[in-house]
């Protein structure tokens, strides 16, 4: 069984637990999954380009010149901290699967994993429902984040969404 794990900095335990469940299965390969979001340097540049100035990040590059033009020294600074950040989180799940096999993608994520999950051909995805950044665990509508929707939705195979344990919030209300 080929079991696809989506890394966003804050799950790592989480993705432990969940591949417990799957320990009786042989053979079993893990793969770990990081994706370096480049939405916000796109967002970067829409601000920028308001105020008429030349982006840092071309959304639509023109046709690439026989020399690249160098990243200036801001773009190499951005870069070395996504980097840095992507392989601890990455060390971090490792410590949870010391076996697995390590996978780092840029782009828009959810795009990313699905393409992946199909590539690598995994036959189970797990993905956690929200990144867990400052915010209280909730159930309800707005408990899925837009990335796991995707890969619920776009996935090739089956997805384990996992959640927090929300049992504070129980019972609901009739």
């Amino acid at each position: 069984m080929r079991v696809l794990c989506c890394l966003d900095g804050t799950n790592a335990e989480q993705i432990g637990k969940a591949l417990e469940m799957f320990s009786a299965v042989e053979p079993l390969t893990v793969g770990m999954l990081h994706v370096t979001d480049t939405r916000p340097r796109e967002d970067m540049d829409l601000v920028r380009e308001r105020f008429w100035r030349h982006p840092l990040h071309a959304r639509h590059p023109p046709a690439p010149p026989e020399h690249p033009p160098r990243p200036s020294p801001r773009e190499e600074e951005i870069s070395e901290a996504e980097k840095a950040s992507a392989e601890e989180i990455l060390k971090e799940c490792l410590s949870y699967c010391g076996g697995a096999e390590i996978m780092e993608r840029e782009g828009r994520p959810e795009r990313e994993i699905v393409n992946l999950a199909a590539e690598w051909r995994a036959d189970v995805v797990i993905v956690c429902s929200r990144a867990a950044y400052r915010r209280k665990e909730e159930i309800g509508p707005k408990s899925v984040g837009h990335v796991a929707r995707f890969v619920v939705d776009h996935s090739p195979c089956p997805v384990l969404l996992l959640r927090p344990m929300a049992r504070q919030q129980f019972p609901i209300n009739r």
